[in-house]
């Protein structure tokens, strides 16, 4: 799919971002208001029909590898098998509801493409990506025709091969015919994310203009011979999206398969949740929505890794709030990540906010619509007329009646596609959600009702005037959120519901495929949780400084305000072992002391790039710093580590300590400058010695990490009993 800069109706967003998830985002927020006018002339030619849409918020998938091919990347699902694959190995996810639900069946899609300036040279491509390959074909040919060649080598490209990544259990796209490798003897793999390419810049262009990631943009690793294709929307004129592949297994009546406590614990009734997948994959995990100062913190319990403890990722939406809106999760930039949708009904029209994923939730598209609204109205986000778009759904309840209106999302929701009254009558306490039971990737809706002990679903058709199932399920609870995606990758919707204990619970919608795990598609069957991993709930401020024997001051600068944490915005971790710059201690000095005068004057000459320069000018004004090379002493060395002689040194000075006890207090600093200071700060009994218990020794040269630091202020200033 391509990027929202490249969407009619969209918004840009901006480049590369690595390979995976990144955590948070530091710039400033930037609205960007789209009128509903604009997209209505965005016109829809071209524009692709979604495919294998399980579920809320869902529109065509996308298969793109890497941030750093212009939108966020995917996770494509795992094998039962290793290496080489036979053809009857299953294929799940999301990926096989595209290309085949085995080896064998994306073998028998497979066709013959002649790759250009080969002369003649054959690859194996799977059909359904065979428009982008041409569409290679055809850019490459008009470079050809404007003189330019590059000699394309038979012996070392590549195109279909049925295995999966460097001998884990991930299928590469390779194996779904979606990627060619080219001359990969001049255009090598590095780990190391080092490029080596003999490829022109108009060749890699021709390529990228068809909808392919070439693998020298990906950002922690490089691999230049590799090609693979994003999705229907990266290429131009794709036209429509096929069905999916016709599941294996048949369907069923939701019987409980899996559940798992969440690191979340009990739901918090001020607090939003949502079901949706976070990391691309497919797989429904569970979302948070944490306010915090500067912001909005995402954070979502990953299915893929059982809702363990270790399992929270999130993201970070700066000037972002919820401020009493309804939080729903869809695919709004069309690039195969769901976006945070923030609905606003209070003033009697529909109000959107969309915080884009593609932007780490960094940028919005604000939508002003003309929705009337009521207290009671639910809403849902799905692609209802299978053209790509996610479409809002309103479902209405007006005197014990149940009402579905759904508005087209590819004009900014100003045209009505459907408004019937449905057989359901009163509905009020229902939870509702969407998914595909019939196959027809037009969604069904799911009413869904409990008791407590009971769990009562109605399965209404397409068009919603006709009840297709209804299933009364043993067990019940207090649900939060519900929604239907697929748990076992077999590409029937399973039934997820998160309760007010914190349970995510599944309720299969099909009957599983013999001898074949229900999980192993997205989670390996070794899978655990890193110890090392730091802990989603702990006690006091930070999350990696339990049992550190610094603990106590470090909590006590924090209180103070003088440190905030080393991982901005979420500022939840300390880093204890980390070392200390010069320019950060200005700044821990300058907090400590509240020291607010800079003399008027910029010090040093290498600091003003510097994000400390502020702090290092204040503190060379209060006369604690002299600079970092006598004797000009005109430069203050930010960047350099700060070593625990240069320490003592600062805290003389910014405490005036000037006894020394009358002795010498270490041993190991008789041919050190910082030899005064040092046993200046041990008569203060600011510090004890680094080689407990004897504490002879000082270790001055060596480099301070943050926890040390933390005790050296808390008993400067003194914070410590």
């Amino acid at each position: 799919m391509i990027g929202v800069s490249r969407v009619k109706g969209r918004v840009p967003i901006r480049r590369g971002r690595g390979r995976g998830e990144r955590s948070s985002v530091t710039g400033n927020t930037r609205r960007v208001v789209i009128a509903a006018a604009c997209l209505i002339v965005s016109g829809l030619a071209g524009v692709p029909a979604a495919s294998a849409g399980v579920g809320e918020g869902t529109a065509t998938p996308s298969f793109n590898e890497s941030w750093g091919c212009e939108q966020p990347s995917t996770a494509g699902g795992l094998v039962e098998h290793s290496g080489w694959l036979s053809d009857g190995e299953p294929v799940r996810g999301y990926r096989g509801d595209f290309f085949g639900r085995t080896i064998g069946d994306i073998r028998d899609a497979l066709v013959d493409w002649t790759v250009p300036m080969s002369g003649g040279f054959t690859v194996k491509v799977h059909q359904r990506a065979l428009p982008a390959f041409e569409q290679v074909t055809r850019n490459l040919a008009a470079e050809q025709a404007a003189g330019h060649y590059y000699q394309v080598r038979g012996s070392s490209t590549y195109g279909f091969a049925p295995r999966t990544i460097s001998g884990n259990h991930s299928l590469s796209l390779h194996g779904y015919g979606a990627a060619v490798d080219i001359n990969a003897t001049t255009n090598p793999y590095r780990a190391d994310a080092v490029l080596i390419t003999d490829m022109p810049r108009w060749f890699v262009d021709a390529w990228k203009a068809a909808g392919f990631c070439w693998g020298g943009d990906w950002i922690d690793i490089k691999d230049p011979m590799h090609f693979s294709w994003k999705g229907p929307n990266a290429t131009p004129d794709y036209g429509e999206v096929p069905l999916s592949a016709a599941p294996k297994t048949p369907a069923a009546g939701f019987d409980e398969v899996y559940r798992s406590d969440t690191p979340f614990g009990p739901a918090d009734p001020a607090t939003d949740y949502l079901i949706g997948d976070g990391n691309g994959n497919g797989l429904a995990d569970v979302f948070k929505l944490v306010p915090q100062d500067g912001g909005l913190r995402l954070e979502y319990s990953r299915t893929h890794q059982a809702n363990a403890w270790c399992s929270v990722a999130r993201n970070f939406a700066t000037g972002a709030a919820v401020d009493g809106r309804i939080p729903l999760l869809g695919d709004y930039s069309r690039v195969g990540r769901n976006d945070l949708w923030l609905l606003d009904p209070s003033s009697g029209t529909l109000q959107i906010e969309v915080l884009l994923k593609p932007s780490d939730f960094d940028e919005s598209a604000t939508i002003a619509t003309t929705i009337s609204t009521e207290p009671s109205d639910v809403y849902l986000l799905g692609d209802h007329d299978r053209d790509g778009y996610v479409d809002l759904y309103v479902i209405r309840r007006p005197a014990g009646r149940t009402w579905v209106e759904v508005w087209d999302g590819a004009d900014g929701f100003t045209t009505s596609l459907l408004d019937v009254a449905t057989p359901l009558t009163d509905t009020a306490g229902w939870q509702f959600t969407l998914g595909d039971t019939n196959l027809d990737e037009r969604p069904e809706l799911f009413a869904i009702s409990s008791n407590g002990s009971t769990t009562d679903v109605s399965v209404l058709a397409n068009g919603y005037e006709v009840v297709l199932d209804t299933h009364h399920l043993a067990g019940g609870g207090d649900y939060v959120d519900v929604a239907v995606n697929d748990f076992d990758g077999d590409g029937r919707g399973d039934l997820f519901l998160f309760d007010a204990a914190g349970e995510l619970s599944v309720r299969l919608g099909d009957v599983p495929l013999p001898g074949i795990g229900l999980t192993t598609w997205h989670r390996t069957a070794d899978w655990g949780c890193n110890p090392d991993s730091p802990p989603y709930v702990f006690d006091g401020t930070f999350r990696d400084d339990d049992g550190n024997i610094h603990e106590q001051s470090i909590e006590v600068i924090a209180a103070t305000g003088i440190t905030r944490g080393c991982n901005p915005p979420y500022n939840d971790d300390y880093c204890p072992r980390r070392s200390v710059t010069r320019g950060q201690m200005a700044a821990l000095l300058t907090r400590a002391l509240g020291l607010s005068d800079d003399g008027g004057r910029d010090w040093f000459v290498d600091d003003d790039d510097s994000v400390f320069e502020g702090d290092i000018n204040r503190l060379a004004a209060a006369g604690i710093t002299a600079g970092c090379n006598p004797p000009a002493n005109d430069a203050f060395c930010p960047g350099a580590e700060l070593t625990r002689g240069q320490m003592a040194a600062f805290l003389v000075r910014a405490f005036g300590l000037s006894d020394d006890g009358g002795r010498d207090w270490f041993v190991d600093d008789n041919s050190s400058v910082f030899e005064g200071d040092i046993n200046r700060l041990a008569a203060a009994g600011i510090t004890r010695g680094c080689n407990p218990p004897a504490n002879t020794r000082f270790c001055g040269g060596r480099t301070l990490p943050r926890d040390e630091t933390a005790s050296f202020l808390a008993r400067s200033l003194p914070l410590l009993p």
